[in-house]
């Protein structure tokens, strides 16, 4: 077994801070937790790796893209597209020989995706040499109070605005004289009280004469 070769980091230490948060804000570097899982993956030169010269390539890097160079980035897109690729043709080279039917479908399966993640890496570095041209417009708030626009003001028809068409279909005002408007005398007298007579006593008469009649045996 191969012995890990001892990495030596350089840390650098501000004038007030401890060494205790010099550390802790070495260890949460975006840099020093990529060149770790570098090393971990053992994707390096054996030996002649070293962790402090991996970690200096990433953090120049990024200084790149933070100054707007993208090429880093282009790069790592084509790589990955090509390596998903490989994992494609391997796979589907592999359920092409297979005799069952579950390992057919896992190949399948697996290159499949693979085919997808190459998709979509090839597709975010097409946006990324042709960013699309959408626009985002603010709208400025002219007057402090409610605000109405009218985008549709053809077909915003009012039954009022319909009356001020002629026959021709072009609109026009009435300028005529128009008359002063009377007021009606609207109010109403309370009715007097209607005083009518009870005749109770007399419907109760002739309905006993009825049912007398009635019950009068005939000769």
């Amino acid at each position: 077994m191969t012995k890990a070769k001892t990495q030596v980091i350089e840390l650098t230490q501000g004038e007030d801070e401890t060494k205790e948060q010099a550390l802790a804000e070495f260890q949460s570097k975006s840099e020093f937790l990529s060149t770790a899982v570098i090393e971990s993956f053992n994707v390096s030169l054996g030996e002649d790796f070293d962790f402090q010269s991996a970690m200096q390539v990433l953090e120049k890097t990024t200084q790149q893209i933070k100054s707007g160079d993208l090429s880093k980035i282009e790069q790592m897109y084509i790589s990955q597209a090509a390596a998903l690729e490989a994992i494609f043709t391997k796979t589907i080279r592999k359920a092409s020989v297979a005799e069952h039917l579950p390992q057919y479908q896992a190949h399948m399966h697996l290159a499949l995706k693979a085919q997808n993640q190459s998709r979509a890496t090839l597709q975010a570095l097409v946006q990324l040499k042709q960013p699309s041209n959408t626009q985002f417009i603010k709208q400025a708030n002219i007057a402090q109070g409610h605000q109405q626009v009218n985008n549709l003001a053809e077909k915003n028809i009012t039954p009022q605005n319909e009356l001020l068409k002629d026959i021709h279909g072009n609109s026009h005002l009435d300028t005529r004289t128009t008359t002063t408007p009377k007021g009606i005398d609207t109010a109403l007298e309370a009715l007097g009280k209607i005083n009518r007579r009870k005749d109770t006593g007399r419907k109760e008469k002739v309905r006993t004469e009825r049912l007398q009649n009635r019950q009068k045996p005939r000769g």
